[in-house]
């Protein structure tokens, strides 16, 4: 007799197909469970991205649990409506399908008649997912001409700004709605305050450090920062301009995606600060701008996991240059607190600890939970003790994460309604749908962690031979790092933070234990595929489980 197949379920549709006959979320379930039943397949388990864009892999949690239930060989089929509800991006399409094939699962389109074992088939799938890519981009360009269009007739295409409100107002010209920049006459005293205090040779921290001791807070209510002063200062907005696509393929190239022509033109609001003024100050900016940045030589292993004693904010790389009295240089190294460095002390103190304490410190604790087995074994017993603890509030945490989705989903509903009554303008809604949209997702990943604890019929605990393997090639790796950045990036993979008592010295540090740790260690020659404590561990328990933070 034939063993019964097992299929796993993919659905998943963006914020704009929501809108589109044939595309929901629930229709795409119900085909494709009609065809399980059809095919006498059973169902493992049905995974969904909801309003979520096929542009790349990155931030599904639905295919990325469906991939990593993959891994772990927990079904033999999986069953999409279109393939193109994998992803719209070819080269995704086609590292799935080698993952797949590597674990000899089959990958089954229920509308597209292509066998993917066949070179023609995968010839087939070749063509469809480039026009999906190709669908894609123009939907993207389309979106893209619409925003251009707007900033080129002087209307805002951004979020909240300090100085403005962002109201929608009525457009005699069309049937939605127009949101406009409106002075907050409040705010906009203190945008004049920051121009008038770097025109008159305040620096950056200096403002930011006066305006936070006066008790003023950015749009979002936060203290201000050296970049929040320098972002208003060389913003044109404030003289009345709009300025738009300052950076291309964000997603991709972040920060070097640089655009030599962006739009810049007059804007419909009204400015708050003249033009004679701001550009005085972009005068003022450039002559400062050859004048080179603090940067420190030597290691500092610890920056961002080592945590104020005061505030909690990550520390940073500092330190003191004294002279001998043979005239060569005495440094000594420190970290100091981020907050008080980037906005000043109205935030936070210095909090300066010396490096070389602290970093002692910290290698004499891991030492010790590698050589010490009575210590591991009593850290592993608090760990595993608080792992069966964690499935008895899971239900209700379930609950309250499905009324938050509901409660999202309505919203999503009433944007539209409005749509549909052409209410609200176009760009206005696909940011607020991608923020809905965003929101669900997290809310869906968290659900799938807690279900995952009711998935466990027991609490499997984190073996003693996993953690104690991975932690003595983890310090074999660390004694012969070759470079100060691959001895912190080991570091910051196992410490989540490391506390600084109201003396200036460690407290404790808190480690992290996961996947993430043991496959890099692994795929940096430490442990071996074959044999190695997480290859059979991963056998028996979802490797989502294996993670845990601890004191020590």
């Amino acid at each position: 007799m034939d063993k019964e197949r097992i299929a796993a379920i993919y659905t998943r549709v963006s914020t704009r197909e929501q809108a589109e006959a044939g595309y929901s979320i629930e229709e795409q379930e119900k085909l494709l469970r009609t065809y399980c039943t059809e095919n006498q397949i059973a169902l493992y388990k049905v995974y969904s991205d909801k309003g979520i864009s096929g542009k790349s892999i990155k931030g599904r949690p639905g295919i990325q649990n469906m991939l990593a239930d993959a891994e772990l060989k927990k079904f033999d089929i999986i069953l999409v409506w279109r393939f193109n509800r994998l992803s719209r991006r070819l080269l995704d399409t086609l590292q799935i399908v080698e993952k797949l094939s590597y674990k000899n699962i089959e990958l089954k389109s229920i509308t597209e008649m292509t066998e993917l074992n066949t070179l023609q088939g995968r010839l087939q799938l070749h063509i469809m997912s480039s026009f999906g890519e190709y669908e894609r981009g123009q939907i993207a360009e389309n979106v893209k001409m619409g925003m251009d269009a707007r900033a080129k007739e002087g209307r805002w295409n951004g979020g909240i700004v300090l100085g403005y409100d962002l109201i929608d107002v009525p457009d005699s010209n069309r049937k939605r709605g127009e949101n406009m920049l409106v002075i907050n006459k409040k705010e906009a005293d203190v945008v004049k305050h920051i121009f008038d205090l770097y025109y008159n040779g305040k620096g950056y921290k200096s403002i930011a450090n006066q305006l936070n001791k006066e008790g003023y807070q950015t749009k979002k209510g936060n203290p201000f920062a050296i970049t929040s002063i320098k972002d208003i200062v060389s913003n044109p907005l404030y003289s009345g301009m709009i300025r738009y696509d300052v950076r291309s393929n964000w997603a991709s190239k972040r920060r070097r995606g640089i655009n030599p022509n962006p739009i810049l033109v007059p804007g419909i609001h009204e400015p708050i600060i003249s033009k004679e003024m701001f550009a005085k100050v972009q005068e003022l900016i450039r002559a400062k701008s050859g004048k080179s940045n603090k940067t420190f030589a030597g290691s500092y292993p610890l920056t961002g996991i080592l945590r104020c004693p005061v505030c909690n904010s990550g520390m940073v790389a500092g330190r003191v240059v004294s002279t001998r009295k043979d005239g060569t240089k005495n440094v000594i190294r420190y970290y100091y607190c981020g907050a008080w460095r980037n906005k000043g002390t109205a935030v936070c103190r210095s909090n300066g600890v010396r490096a070389d304490d602290v970093e002692n410190y910290v290698f004499q604790k891991i030492r010790r939970l590698v050589n010490s087995d009575s210590f591991l074994k009593a850290t592993l017993s608090k760990v595993n003790g608080k792992r069966r603890d964690m499935i008895l509030p899971a239900e209700s945490n379930v609950k309250d994460i499905e009324k938050e989705i509901q409660a999202l989903t309505k919203n999503r509903e009433q944007y539209f309604k409005l749509m549909e009554k052409r209410a609200i303008d176009e760009v206005i809604l696909l940011q607020k749908l991608q923020e809905i949209s965003d929101n669900i997702a997290k809310l869906e990943s968290d659900k799938t962690t807690q279900e995952g604890y009711l998935d466990t019929s027991e609490v499997l605990e984190i073996p003693y031979e996993l953690v104690k393997a991975t932690l003595e090639e983890f310090s074999e790796l660390l004694n012969i790092s070759a470079s100060d950045e691959e001895k912190k990036t080991l570091l910051h993979l196992l410490i989540d933070e490391i506390k600084i008592g109201n003396h200036r010295r460690p407290e404790s540090i808190t480690i992290k234990f996961n996947s993430v740790l043991v496959n890099y260690i692994t795929a940096n020659g430490g442990l071996p595929k074959e044999g190695n404590p997480l290859f059979r561990f991963d056998r028996i328990m979802d490797l989502g489980l294996l993670d845990f933070r601890v004191s020590i």
